[in-house]
């Protein structure tokens, strides 16, 4: 009976064992069991994201539309108020401003000169065009009227397509009627003496380089604004090598001696801030943001209501009329 009891006694103890086992398992189990974390579902795709994906390209470009309308606005005053300096001093003062005009704009543009030998090399060659278009341009008023000087400045309307048809671009059929319709109106209007201010000067021979040059200009802009680390950048390049070009100029007429050296006149010195800082400066900057976006030939096509703009402020500045007097 005693053998009996004591193995009585030891199944008794491995069964309380076996059952404090299995409950410490279990709670061990279930104190360290955790579910798999639950994977988020993916999203599904935005119909709001890819219903307005392509207008927000579209109004990105009418933006850039709507600036290019703007820099073009601006640039229509600066016919009438260089016209009218040069009038108030008198001949022989042309490249005196386009060099105080665009050593504003370079003063102006000084803190985003850029660091990179690329942008610089683009701003160079920019510069070498702007000046060409400016110089030529203000030179040319001396000898012909605001009005006319802008309608045969944007002949540029057709030298681009034409200069982008000989680089082996193909253009939409829109922008050469829209071209061929702004040429044909140049035309008309300069081939009547009347309606533009007596005949074919000299200043409208240089308002037709200018022209070709600005052509050039919009050409190289596009690559240009695309490679350069920023358009401030690539502004403030290209109005410093503008105004080395114009005061390089400026001293090849001999008028610029140590001991000759004066200001120029009052009435240059205020159309040159003007013009260094809108028309130049501002205008330059926003032209090179908005040409990463519109196609030179495009371009071409807003800057063509310049002359429009030219003539409403030479009405109402210079009292100039289109047609008979």
């Amino acid at each position: 009976p005693a053998g009996a009891r004591a193995v009585a006694a030891a199944n008794m103890a491995n069964l309380r064992m076996q059952r404090w086992l299995i409950a410490l398992s279990i709670i061990t189990s279930a104190h360290g069991y955790a579910p798999p974390p639950l994977r988020p579902r993916p999203a599904p795709p935005s119909r709001r994201l890819t219903r307005y994906a392509a207008p927000t390209r579209s109004s990105d470009a009418q933006k850039a539309v709507s600036t290019l309308a703007f820099v073009t606005a601006a640039w229509g005053t600066q016919h009438s108020v260089a016209k009218a300096a040069l009038d108030s001093v008198g001949d022989g003062h042309a490249l005196e401003l386009t060099a105080a005009r665009f050593l504003v704009a370079a003063l102006a543009l000084a803190n985003f000169r850029p660091k990179d030998e690329e942008t610089w090399r683009w701003g160079c060659e920019l510069g070498v065009w702007s000046f060409l278009g400016f110089a030529l341009q203000t030179i040319g008023l001396e000898t012909t009227t605001a009005t006319r000087s802008a309608f045969l400045l944007y002949l540029n309307v057709k030298f681009v397509p034409l200069l982008e048809l000989v680089n082996g671009k193909t253009l939409p059929r829109g922008t050469w009627l829209s071209a061929f319709a702004a040429l044909s109106g140049t035309l008309l209007l300069a081939a009547d003496s009347d309606a533009v201010g007596g005949a074919w000067a000299p200043g409208d021979s240089l308002s037709v380089l200018a022209a070709l040059a600005s052509a050039c200009f919009i050409i190289r802009l596009e690559p240009a604004s695309q490679k350069a680390s920023s358009p401030e950048g690539l502004a403030s390049a290209t109005a410093l090598a503008t105004s080395v070009l114009a005061f390089l100029a400026f001293w090849q007429t001999g008028r610029f001696q140590s001991s000759e050296l004066t200001l120029p006149p009052s009435e240059v010195l205020v159309a040159a801030l003007y013009l260094g800082l809108v028309p130049s400066a501002l205008c330059g900057y926003l032209q090179t943001i908005a040409q990463k976006t519109v196609p030179p030939s495009s371009a071409a096509v807003v800057y063509a209501t310049d002359p429009l703009w030219a003539a409403f402020f030479a009405y109402f500045a210079l009292h100039e009329r289109l047609g008979p007097a």
